[in-house]
């Protein structure tokens, strides 16, 4: 289906199927292998209704790519619709690791699209043990470079856990090692539903626990020339120097803050907490006044 999320943006949600089992992931395993309800005549429908003047469009699943040939069509599409656009498709990256599919996606090299693909270790033992299947980083790994030689813009996704939170300096490294092209990297909070909620006790890490490891990772993508962003945390989780790389990007519905959080003269600027980890976090805010 598409739901727009306000007039200059809108989100393209193709599939609730995935070809891998994230440990973390927000979704559950019966959600993600349920048919696939959503059909392309559906799709191109409900592409048709975007507003010709959106700024962003978000394409989403699951795994967008397994629908396979048909998923350049309907980025085309997106951008026949909306033709200044920014369109940004969240994908795990596996599927670029056949160059032949890739190639169809070098056709979008000097349009408005950016790939978001999530990098869970900088080696394959971590990576894989996350994303929960085996071969991940090497397909991963292999799609990412597919693209870039494309000529498709690639952002990198580190969904933070307490499995990978004390190697993300590694990590950085590695992606400015591997992939020089990366502009930038997103240093993402957690949602506890799903796997996340049936993992917790393996996934969870406390806000107060990871701060410093946050803090020295944005610090390491200075160092190699990448910009960071912090999604999904409380604001007042940093030191005020690293607010800049903050961004206020839960969505309105699930959304929740403290009653605390009511008195604080930045929470206008502050993404507050997902409903499912406000239920479950047991961090103290720190009112700004």
């Amino acid at each position: 289906m598409t739901e727009e999320k306000a007039e200059s943006s809108a989100l393209v949600y193709v599939t609730n199927q995935c070809n891998s089992n994230c440990i973390m992931c927000p979704d559950s395993v019966k959600l993600r292998t349920r048919p696939n309800e959503v059909t392309r005549e559906n799709l191109l429908e409900q592409i048709g209704e975007i507003n010709p003047e959106a700024e962003h469009v978000d394409i989403t699943g699951g795994e967008p790519t397994l629908l396979k040939e048909q998923l350049p069509e309907l980025i085309e599409a997106v951008f026949r619709q909306a033709p200044d656009a920014e369109v940004l498709m969240l994908s795990n990256g596996r599927s670029f690791a056949a160059g032949g599919y890739t190639e169809r996606f070098s056709a979008f090299a000097h349009r408005r699209l950016k790939i978001e693909i999530p990098i869970h270790g900088d080696c394959a033992e971590l990576h894989d043990r996350i994303a929960g299947c085996p071969e991940s980083f090497v397909q991963t790994r292999a799609g990412i470079h597919h693209l870039l030689e494309a000529g498709v813009e690639v952002g990198i996704r580190i969904v933070v856990s307490r499995l990978n939170y004390s190697r993300l300096n590694e990590l950085i490294r590695f992606i400015s090692r591997e992939f020089p092209e990366i502009k930038y990297v997103n240093l993402m909070g957690m949602e506890v539903l799903g796997n996340a909620w049936k993992n917790r006790e393996q996934v969870w890490i406390e806000f107060d626990e990871v701060k410093d490891s946050l803090q020295q990772a944005v610090e390491q993508c200075f160092a190699c020339g990448i910009i960071p962003s912090l999604y999904n945390y409380p604001l007042c989780l940093f030191d005020r120097k690293y607010w800049y790389c903050y961004r206020n990007s839960i969505s309105d519905y699930k959304i929740r803050y403290f009653e605390e959080c009511e008195k604080c003269t930045e929470k206008s600027r502050c993404g507050g907490f997902f409903a499912s980890t406000y239920r479950y976090t047991r961090y103290k805010v720190r009112v700004q006044v």
